[in-house]
């Protein structure tokens, strides 16, 4: 099994595919088997990266998780492999971890790709980890996932059958279950998240998109960092709420091969 040592972590990572290096980076209490089906789509075109965050699955180290500490790690895992130069996709709080390796080495983002993410974490969203960091002390991990599924996935993803029951096969069935602490280590790193009033410094060609129907990071976090953004083109997916990226895999690669390519 790949690891790479970057700092105080050892960091589990995947490689998949040919050509230029794109680098995916998961939200809050997903491991890299979450852009599953990107890494699948975009292997073919692409050298795709994925990796566990601090905190979940295979990588190990310190917490005191900051959305800066992760980037930090992702900068470390691209050096430690050679990648000088990578398009950059991430989603939710990957989505601020891809921000921050903008900020933080601008040479390295060859394109920028920001899912349902925000530039500063407002009064609601914060309200909302919390009240998820207390579940996760207070019940089994399967509540837990079973409430934050109801924030991420429309009523019709509900109401798609077998969708539910594979969700949570596959969450019965981790090997690596996060462990509470390090869900509200990871969720206080969401709360913290800031760059709002620098993301003007973001040179990258940068693709920002949101379902309309988000609950958990509402449109108005993708508005205002494309308004601060140089150049940066938003896209509002209609019908749609927190995982384009699972509900309709099809539409969301066809975006993101069609970025990629413009950005290479």
């Amino acid at each position: 099994m790949p690891f790479a040592e970057v700092g105080a972590h050892r960091v589990y990572y995947e490689r998949r595919g040919t050509g230029a290096p794109v680098l995916l980076l998961n939200g809050l209490n997903a491991d890299h088997s979450a852009w599953g089906i990107q890494t699948d789509a975009l292997s073919d075109r692409f050298e795709v990266v994925v990796f566990d965050n601090p905190g979940i699955g295979r990588t190990t180290g310190p917490a005191g998780y900051t959305s800066e500490l992760f980037a930090d790690v992702a900068i470390g895992l691209l050096d430690r492999l050679g990648i000088a130069r990578a398009h950059v996709v991430g989603a939710s709080m990957g989505g601020t971890i891809a921000q921050q390796i903008a900020l933080r080495r601008p040479a390295l983002v060859r394109s920028l790709a920001l899912h349902c993410t925000w530039g500063r974490c407002d009064a609601y969203l914060a309200a909302l980890f919390r009240s998820w960091a207390a579940i996760a002390l207070a019940m089994p991990l399967h509540e837990l996932l079973r409430q934050i599924w109801l924030w991420v996935f429309t009523p019709r993803w509900y109401a798609t059958p077998g969708q539910m029951d594979d969700l949570e096969r596959q969450a019965r069935d981790n090997p690596f279950p996060q462990s509470p602490e390090a869900f509200c280590d990871q969720a206080a790193a969401c709360i913290a998240h800031d760059v709002l009033d620098r993301c003007q410094q973001i040179s990258a060609p940068t693709l920002i998109t949101v379902g309309d129907g988000d609950l958990l990071a509402p449109p108005y976090h993708s508005r205002a960092l494309a308004e601060r953004i140089p150049g940066a083109r938003l896209h509002v997916w209609p019908e749609m709420g927190h995982a384009p990226f699972w509900e309709i895999p099809d539409r969301f690669n066809e975006l993101t091969v069609d970025f990629l390519a413009e950005s290479a």
